[in-house]
């Protein structure tokens, strides 16, 4: 079951009395960007592909989650040629200077982490030791509202749902590095935002989720939702967008999946995936992913109190019978045991 953070402790008696987010109201953009109250759970996600002027390549995730009125961030950095993987997380109360996101813009605070949007443009910043990360993140394609008009089921249950909004490519470009000395990186992105009442079937054990950027200008998600003896539910799914910015749903009774290797972690003896074969025959797409790093796992104790792997990952395969490679981001939950991020509190 999930392991529950000793500053959330004092909010789980208000977080269930509140009261339920509406299942079906439209999304309007880019005020649904913004906070939403009313929603016990919801979360900003980035995670992106960058190089320097050296051809160096980094992967990146940055998160900010709120638990009502708890506030907690991961940023991770992923330097691939020295197979060295770093992550930093935090956890405040919402309090004016120290953290908070607003209702009706896209503006999420943790101490000196951030993220905002303005006329389309966003910019998002985290400190480290491992370095300074502060980018300008351009919309390359229209946002894409996930599963029925942006509602996007997790089960069948009255609270086992969100709202789930992607923006599957963004320009990057920025800095990386010690504070005023920072390397010029640029690259891709990818921004996720999910709010809801947070319910996760019993049933369900974790989740595997993909998220590939493809050099010929596409990008495919896919989500598994794995029960306990790892199949994947009714629920799991995803979304193929084209170059142009049109997306098409993808039934996962239409994918071909599977693992082609695991990976065991020396500090939680948890073992997860490092491989993955998925065809998606209407898409004439068949491809193998493959962590760039094996460790990218965090142990967030201090935050959400989940163990989780989230990294950068290579693409190789073939689309019509013609090569196709790209970069992807996959998150493995519930390896760890039923300890899932932003979801159902026991």
């Amino acid at each position: 079951m999930r392991k529950i953070p000793s500053l959330a402790g004092a909010l789980v008696s208000a977080l269930l009395l509140a009261p339920p987010a509406s299942e079906r109201a439209e999304i309007s953009l880019p005020r649904d960007h913004g906070s939403h109250p009313d929603a016990k759970l919801e979360w900003w996600y980035y995670t992106g592909h960058l190089t320097d002027a050296r051809k160096r390549e980094y992967g990146f995730q940055l998160t900010f989650f709120r638990l009502a009125e708890l506030h907690l961030a991961h940023f991770a950095w992923t330097d691939v040629a020295a197979g060295r993987f770093r992550y930093e997380e935090k956890a405040h109360l919402a309090l004016p200077g120290m953290a908070g996101a607003d209702v009706g813009r896209l503006q999420a605070t943790n101490e000196d982490w951030s993220a905002e949007e303005s006329n389309g443009v966003h910019r998002v910043r985290a400190s480290s030791p491992a370095g300074d990360l502060d980018l300008a993140l351009r919309a390359q394609k229209p946002p894409v509202l996930q599963g029925d008009r942006g509602l996007s089921r997790k089960g069948p249950g009255p609270s086992e749902y969100s709202h789930y909004v992607s923006i599957t490519r963004l320009s990057a470009s920025g800095t990386f590095g010690p504070p005023g000395r920072g390397t010029p990186v640029s690259g891709t992105a990818w921004f996720d935002h999910e709010w809801g009442p947070g319910g996760l079937p019993a049933g369900v054990a974790g989740w595997d989720w993909f998220a590939l950027q493809l050099a010929d200008g596409s990008e495919l998600m896919l989500y598994r939702m794995r029960d306990a003896a790892g199949r994947a539910t009714p629920f799991s799914t995803g979304v193929s967008v084209s170059p142009s910015g049109s997306a098409l749903p993808i039934r996962w009774e239409d994918v071909t999946f599977a693992e082609t290797r695991t990976w065991r972690s020396p500090r939680t003896g948890a073992r997860y995936p490092a491989g993955w074969r998925m065809a998606v025959p209407r898409l004439a797409l068949d491809v193998s992913v493959e962590p760039l790093v094996a460790d990218q796992e965090l142990v967030t104790e201090k935050s959400t109190g989940v163990t989780y792997w989230e990294g950068t990952c290579r693409v190789v395969g073939s689309r019509s019978g013609r090569p196709v490679e790209g970069r992807a981001y996959a998150e493995l939950t519930g390896y760890h045991g039923r300890d899932v991020p932003g979801f159902e509190l026991p």
